[in-house]
């Protein structure tokens, strides 16, 4: 039988179990809710981190966190914060512990005089999206728009506008966020400016962050769609790959490419497969992808659309039902990358393919074509989040049915991803670059703290000493608290 249990295990007294339903708030408790309503609290996005919680609670106020973060201190519980439920490594899952989840905070409002957006930190990507596309503008976030706000936003976050504006990260003008010890702070540039150095990057290390206001972006339609290949073009494919970069820069980010390797239905063999966004008139865009339409794609589905449009998950690559576990990690490849060893990867990528069939016919490797002048525009030591040298990322998410053990696939995604690691790794140690570099966002959650936040890490110690002495959040790349 599942139940609230402290740290070490131990079942929580009656008397914690009625205090916690004392609360004037929505809470799920394991041991008291229908099989449904408990299933509904505790599911994820990535069915492989769908673990049996002790209590949820859907919070809607400051207040209502603080109280959680009291019970949970109290009590000893560990605790999870769920925003969108979509981390691929579990960091808003817990077995036994306590779940704030925070979808039922999911306030938006627009400011266009001020060119703001300020959201709840319940909200996914979709709800800013929306309705700032009937504003005719756009905010940065992620590539798909049923994405939590908070994970992305804390973590860094990249998507079809970070060419052009920056990170998700960087486009946060302030914050509201509930510390351990109970405090409601905002934080920006001018209040709490260490705090909000540290968030943005720093992930959940420091409260819980229940409002997000961001710049927002004047917005008009744009040129979007996959253009797929024949396998016999692979090679041909991926040697594009750095005269089409120099395009991307020279259309100052208005244009991102991903290449991507993927199998969908009635494919034999793993296809190239080249996802334009240019933000501009299709003629242009057409003009700035010649070469890859002179490679000869065997199908070309671009066409103009509403940028809202464009996040929904490409239908061919959603799988069924039954395909929602995720095993991931990536690859920050020196700019250029070595098209041997990517190609490498992508018949290693094929074979898997291959090997397990239909169990993970949805799965699919990214490589991210963009310019990064405006990344590179803020220092490394301007925010937590460091990871800004010019690189080329490598996405690698398998997703499959569970038919397949999830352990397996997770080996399986380390031995493809570590070859081309390791070639990664020694050319940049070749060049004198940090060679650790990571994106939280899409990392297997193995990754060790010291290289995901590097030289910035003496620092967020400091404010983790600060902000969470106890480590009460310690779900997402926990930062040790410094030395008193």
């Amino acid at each position: 039988m599942v139940l609230l249990t402290t740290k070490q295990g131990e079942p929580l007294p009656d008397t914690a179990v009625q205090e916690l339903k004392s609360l004037p708030f929505e809470i799920v408790l394991c041991s008291e809710a229908a099989q449904d309503a408990y299933q509904a609290a505790i599911n994820r996005y990535n069915k492989a981190w769908v673990l049996e919680a002790g209590a949820i609670a859907f919070c809607e106020t400051e207040d209502h966190v603080i109280d959680c973060l009291h019970f949970v201190k109290k009590w000893a519980v560990e605790l999870a914060i769920a925003c969108g439920r979509h981390s691929f490594y579990g960091a808003s899952s817990t077995v036994n512990g306590f779940v704030i989840d925070l979808k039922k905070m999911n306030k938006v409002s627009i400011d266009k005089a001020a060119m703001t957006c300020t959201a709840g930190g319940g909200c996914r990507a979709i709800d800013l999206e929306t309705p700032l596309q009937a504003e005719g503008l756009s905010v940065v976030m992620g590539a798909v728009n049923d994405t939590g706000i908070g994970g992305l936003t804390l973590g860094g976050g990249s998507g079809f506008l970070t060419g052009q504006h920056g990170l998700v990260c960087d486009n946060l003008l302030a914050a509201t966020v509930v510390t351990a010890d109970g405090r409601v702070l905002k934080a920006s540039e001018d209040t709490n400016a260490d705090l909000f150095w540290g968030i943005r990057g720093g992930g959940s290390n420091f409260g819980v962050v229940t409002e997000f206001v961001y710049r927002v972006h004047h917005q008009g339609d744009v040129f979007f769609g996959p253009l797929i290949f024949p396998p016999d073009k692979t090679r041909a494919f991926l040697e594009l790959a750095e005269p089409m970069l120099k395009t991307i820069e020279s259309t100052k980010g208005k244009l991102t490419i991903f290449c991507a390797f993927a199998k969908g239905p009635e494919m034999p063999k793993v296809h190239p497969v080249a996802l334009i966004f240019y933000d501009g008139p299709e003629e242009e865009a057409k003009q700035h992808i010649a070469p890859l339409l002179e490679l000869g794609p065997v199908r070309d589905m671009t066409s103009m659309r509403k940028f809202a449009d464009i996040t929904y998950p490409l239908q061919h690559l959603a799988g069924t039902p039954g395909h929602q576990r995720f095993a991931t990690t990536n690859v920050m490849m020196e700019a250029p990358f070595n098209v041997d060893a990517v190609e490498a990867l992508a018949n290693d990528f094929d074979a898997f393919m291959t090997k397990y069939g239909q169990a993970v016919a949805p799965s699919r490797c990214m490589i991210e074509l963009r310019d990064h002048a405006k990344t590179l525009a803020v220092e490394p030591s301007a925010m937590a989040y460091r990871a800004r040298r010019k690189t080329i990322t490598l996405n690698m998410e398998i997703q499959y049915e569970s038919t397949v053990s999830d352990q397996l696939m997770r080996k399986e995604v380390k031995a493809m991803a570590g070859k081309l690691k390791t070639e990664t790794k020694k050319v940049g140690v070749e060049n004198g670059n940090d060679a650790n570099l990571t994106l939280a966002n899409i990392a297997d959650g193995n990754e060790k703290v010291a290289d995901m936040f590097g030289d910035n890490l003496p620092r967020l110690r400091e404010l983790k000493r600060r902000f969470d002495p106890d480590c009460v959040f310690n779900k997402w790349f926990p930062i040790p608290p410094a030395q008193a």
